[in-house]
Parts: structure tokens; sequence; C-alpha cells
């Protein structure tokens, strides 16, 4: 944790005023991780980040609650905070479970009634891929994951349903590190963004037609393709690390 203080403690001063000190150096941690900075599972050593940021324990302490919140981080008693780790399991459940959702959404969407169509979910769906345009346009890595789910958020807005709307921002969290592994390891946002762009132009078509087969089709093809290449990532890292250990 010693280089993600030293790479961001500058950064410090220029963060807004209106935010506790607490919620700053949460943010910078933050940062840090979603950047790939630092690596799953890594140790956040409480003393060593006071240090490093000039701040007290106890202010160490509230960013980690805040990041835990967000699951990005997790205590474990006798063993300090660590940054949260995952495996091709915790991957595939979390897919599985959005697909789910989205395929649900698309089915509901696509099969009802035309004559009394609901525009304002259909205008959000709309906004949602305009953010995400846009974010892909600033080459931005840590906007792109945000509008990448907000998009996605969107489609499960189809449901019409705030219990659905709740539960998949419950999961969200967990999701948008899942997300930031890959941006951090292959460079999406620079590597393919026109092709990352056009899979949701796609999907939202389909969805605007209410064709309900292509709809499907595409969502299922994007969510496991992505999924794919996470655990795909995961495992590279787990080797990478196991190669290290017996070096």
């Amino acid at each position: 944790m010693d280089r993600v203080a030293t790479e961001y403690s500058p950064v410090r001063n220029g963060l807004p005023s209106r935010s506790t000190t607490g919620e700053q150096v949460a943010e910078l941690i933050r940062q840090a991780i979603i950047t790939g900075a630092v690596g799953r599972g890594a140790p956040l050593r409480e003393e060593a980040i006071a240090a490093q940021f000039e701040v007290s324990r106890r202010t160490v302490r509230d960013a980690f609650r805040i990041l835990e919140g967000f699951g990005l981080v997790r205590h474990q008693r006798h063993k300090g905070t660590q940054v949260a780790d995952f495996d091709a399991a915790d991957i595939r459940d979390l897919y599985n479970t959005r697909l789910v959702l989205e395929t649900a959404a698309a089915q509901r969407w696509c099969n009802a009634d035309p004559a009394a169509p609901d525009e304002v979910l259909a205008e959000r769906l709309g906004q949602a891929l305009d953010r995400l345009r846009a974010a892909y346009e600033q080459l931005d890595p840590v906007q792109v994951v945000e509008a990448d789910l907000g998009f996605h958020a969107a489609v499960i807005g189809l449901l019409a349903s705030p219990r659905a709307d709740r539960f998949f921002g419950s999961i969200a969290r967990e999701m948008a590190f899942a997300i930031t592994i890959l941006e951090a390891t292959q460079r999406e946002t620079q590597t393919r963004p026109a092709q990352a762009l056009a899979e949701h132009e796609a999907i939202l078509r389909a969805l605007l037609d209410r064709d309900h087969d292509r709809a499907l089709d595409l969502i299922t093809i994007h969510v496991e393709t992505n999924c794919q290449r996470l655990v795909s990532i995961v495992h590279e890292q787990d080797e990478s690390a196991v190669g290290a250990l017996g070096g």
C-alpha cells in the first residue's frame, strides 16, 4: 500500500473541500484499486497509509469502512484489511445473475403491449447509452465502467421493478470491481472502444425495435463473452501469482 500512498498523495490537495478527510482518503485508495495499482487481495496497512497521507489512523479506518461498503475491501479478524478478492466462480455467479435479470427485462419489454409503451424507460435507456458513448470518447476507464453498469442498470430498469433495481444495485459494486480488472489488464477503453460501444448500440436498437429474439441473443452473447474474458484474466493472474511464488 506504500506505493499507492506515494502515487496518489499529491492529489489530496485537489480534492473537493466538502468531502471529509476519510472520504478523500477512501477515494484515493479506490482509484488505486480500480486502476490496478493495487491488486486483488493486497493488504492495506493502516499505519503505513496514515503516515503516507499524513492523517490519523482513525481517518484511515473511516476510509476502510467506506470502501468496505463499496465491496472494494474486506476486513478479517486477525488479518486486517485487504483489497477484495474473488475467484472464477464469483465472476460466473455475478454474470449469471446479471444475465437472468437482463433477459427477463428484455422479455417483459419486448412482449409488452406496444400500444402502451413506457417512454420514460426507453428514454432512460437512450440516455444511458449517451453517457457510455461520452465516457468512451474521453477514454476514461473509471467513467467507462460506471457508464457501462449504468447502461445495464437501465436495461434491467425495463422490468419496471424497484426491487430488481435495488437488487442489481447491491451487486453492481462487486461487478464494477470485476470489470475494472478487465480494463486495467487489457485496456479495453483504448483497444476496443468502437466494438464495445457497437455491442451496446445493437442491444439498444433491438430493444427499441422490441425484437425479442435478437435482443435476447445480443444480451446473452455480450454478458457471456465478458464473463469469460474476466474469468480468463482471473486465471492468468492466479497462475502468475503461483509462478512468482514458485520462482
